[in-house]
């Protein structure tokens, strides 16, 4: 299979497409690595919806006790379908909280699920899901999660509300949560419903968006349970108000798991890539002037984000800059969008396209910082809105063509694919590390080549090394010959084969990285995904994981329902004086 780029799924995106950045400065790692959510995050686009609809939320069944410990489960109606989130609460030792796939408890366990309710199917769920990994689902019930309260937060803010007093701001830190989830489970595992059998107009058809509302209720949930274990201690007890009602997020972590999900779905990795590329190359392209209230709103963005970075002041980010130096670099930015407010010139020369010469100017004084600036300039243009979501929903199939000639297939693989040579695997250096699922941890894991077991069940992350050996035989083999008949001489290329030649046209399937090599560094991709699914607040842990938030200062339910989705971009700390 050959050929140009796949068109776009509309007009508005093909044209964004034809200008958007090249594909080798996308797939960077370090450029993924600094992306930030945008108003097309999975988060952001959920809560949209939502709003837009006025789906509402009803907390239906709340049997807890003092401590937190029971049931509750809320309703969802969302544009005609009617859904439940069924809570089951306990409170875990704290010795006994991990964030482990391979923990047996937690303190929050939960189903979100879809048709008819009763105490019988209440039951099924009451029997199953608390167990998790050793439950069985049912194919009317989309998502199993789970989630602990926070050691450092939950019982904190239970306390001051109990005492009639909001948080105190410098108490709770830079990444506010008193729930941290741990995992959302969906499409067919342990039996859960495969979302191929959601109509088409169903609300939760697009991709991830179950996972978004099952994790908004959760952090729904947690204001619950702090407001009500308070209101048991205390009769003066207080609700969460004014700046807090929205502040506090959901917390999670996240590991390497993530990292090969995008190898080893590169449809899935394009199209990701094109929800952040194209609403940007579109932005780009807006002519501008400084007179127009979209220029007032960047600089009103660009401001509070300043203000944001320089107040998490106590976020650990390393090797990422951490708060206030990304806001310093920030302050450069604001300094050119000043002159273009008095002037029209950037940088001494009068321009019509502020936002493409920002974003040019910005990258020069560091990635973090354009990062920040493209979610900025994509915020304040919702026209690519209506268009965003059709980007995802993706053929995932590879197969091989086995009627192409490896004449053909060598000039694809060099058009598409010269990327790889900057990696000599003839070097240890760049072949230092395997991937691999731990029996012991059930999820993936990095390991040291020669060192650590479990190379004889390496996973096929290698991209670069298996194209890197496929090219090496394609050039010594005949221009006519045949790709079937290469592979009867060379099976073990199949692999590599059909996934070169089912990826044609699809510009973002290839992360231009070599997983397996000393100095790749995990975090890239993973802070990648994470933006795209909404979060912020990243805080690296090691080189393998890290901590984020989801959801601080978003809409709660009570806003929905009312047709609210408030500006909650770059939401800053309550900055009251706790009483």
């Amino acid at each position: 299979m050959t050929g140009g780029p796949r068109p776009r799924p509309t007009e508005r995106l093909r044209r964004a497409q034809q200008s958007a950045r090249p594909a080798d400065q996308v797939l960077d790692p370090e450029d993924l690595g600094s992306a930030r959510h945008t108003r097309h995050s999975f988060a952001r686009s959920f809560l949209r919806v939502a709003a837009a609809q006025r789906w509402t939320v009803t907390r239906e069944t709340w049997d807890i006790d003092a401590q937190g410990r029971g049931e509750a489960v809320y309703r969802i109606d969302a544009e005609g379908h009617e859904l439940r989130l069924a809570v089951f609460s306990t409170v875990l030792p704290d010795g006994q909280r991990t964030d482990r796939v391979v923990a047996d408890a937690w303190d929050i366990t939960a189903a979100l699920v879809e048709g008819p309710w009763n105490e019988t199917r209440h039951a099924e769920l009451r029997a199953q899901v608390p167990g998790q990994e050793k439950g069985r689902a049912d194919a009317a019930t989309l998502v199993w999660t789970r989630a602990n309260r926070s050691r450092r937060f939950f019982d904190y803010v239970v306390d001051r509300l109990a005492e009639g007093r909001q948080p105190d701001p410098a108490e709770l830190g830079d990444a506010a949560y008193v729930l941290r989830s741990t995992a959302f489970y969906s499409n067919g595992k342990f039996g859960l419903a495969d979302y191929g059998r959601l109509p088409a107009d169903h609300p939760l058809r697009l991709p991830y968006r179950s996972q978004m509302l099952t994790a908004w209720l959760l952090r729904e949930l947690s204001y619950d349970l702090v407001e009500h274990c308070a209101a048991a201690k205390s009769p003066d007890a207080v609700v969460l108000d004014g700046d807090w009602r929205c502040f506090l997020g959901l917390g999670n972590a996240t590991g390497l798991g993530m990292v090969p999900y995008v190898i080893n779905h590169p449809q899935v990795l394009d199209a990701w890539c094109a929800v952040r590329e194209l609403p940007l190359a579109y932005a780009l392209g807006r002519t501008t002037s400084p007179q127009d209230a979209r220029t007032a709103r960047v600089r009103l963005l660009i401001d509070r984000a300043r203000a944001y970075y320089r107040e998490r002041d106590t976020l650990a980010t390393a090797p990422y800059l951490p708060g206030p130096e990304l806001a310093g670099q920030l302050d450069k930015v604001a300094e050119l969008l000043a002159e273009y407010l008095a002037t029209g010139s950037i940088l001494g020369h009068p321009t019509d396209r502020a936002w493409h010469e920002l974003h040019t100017a910005a990258g020069e004084i560091g990635l973090e910082a354009r990062g920040v600036v493209d979610s900025v300039l994509v915020e304040v243009h919702d026209e690519l809105d209506p268009d965003i979501d059709a980007l995802l929903h993706c053929d995932q199939t590879l197969q091989v063509t086995p009627g192409q000639t490896c004449g053909e297939l060598r000039s694809d693989v060099l058009d598409r694919y010269g990327w790889v040579r900057r990696f000599d695997f003839d070097d240890p250096g760049q072949q230092a590390h395997f991937w691999f699922s731990s029996q012991d941890n059930e999820e993936p894991r990095r390991g040291r080549r020669g060192t650590d077991p479990g190379e004889e069940v390496e996973h096929p992350v290698d991209i670069a090394r298996a194209v890197t050996a496929l090219l090496g035989d394609l050039e010594r083999a005949d221009d006519g010959r045949l790709v079937g008949e290469f592979l009867l001489a060379h099976p073990w290329h199949r692999g590599a084969v059909g996934r070169v030649q089912s990826l044609a046209g699809l510009p973002y399937a290839e992360v231009r990285a070599n997983l397996l090599a000393e100095d790749f560094l995990p975090l890239h991709l993973q802070r990648f995904q994470l933006a795209l699914y909404g979060m912020d607040n990243y805080s690296p842990q090691s080189t393998d994981w890290l901590r984020v938030t989801l959801f601080s200062g978003a809409p709660r339910a009570s806003d929905t329902a009312a047709g609210t989705d408030h500006d909650w971009f770059f939401v800053r700390k309550p900055r009251k004086e706790a009483p």
